[in-house]
């Protein structure tokens, strides 16, 4: 995954136990609502297609552990790094 300006999402990357809100849609897009502190994110990207294919057979209301960074320059969305 590129990215722009040097950034890196691992260093900002953090392991977050998340709820799906809403399944992944046409556009690859999924919004979780993060268990500790009821924040809602979009996840955007994932870094593998097996990190991907897991969100995909995901249902809502499921939990699942994520390794999240934010993108750089989308507002509130995150890429997926790992489970």
């Amino acid at each position: 995954m590129e990215q722009t300006g040097g950034y890196r999402p691992d260093e900002r990357a953090e392991t977050r136990r998340v709820r799906i809100e809403r399944e992944m849609n046409d556009h690859q897009a999924t919004t979780v609502r993060v268990v500790d502190t009821g924040e809602y994110r979009t996840l955007v990207g994932y870094k593998s297609t097996a990190v991907r294919r897991v969100l995909e057979r995901a249902s809502k209301g499921e939990t699942v552990t994520l390794v999240l960074a934010p993108t750089p320059g989308r507002g509130n969305s995150w890429v997926v790094l790992g489970d």
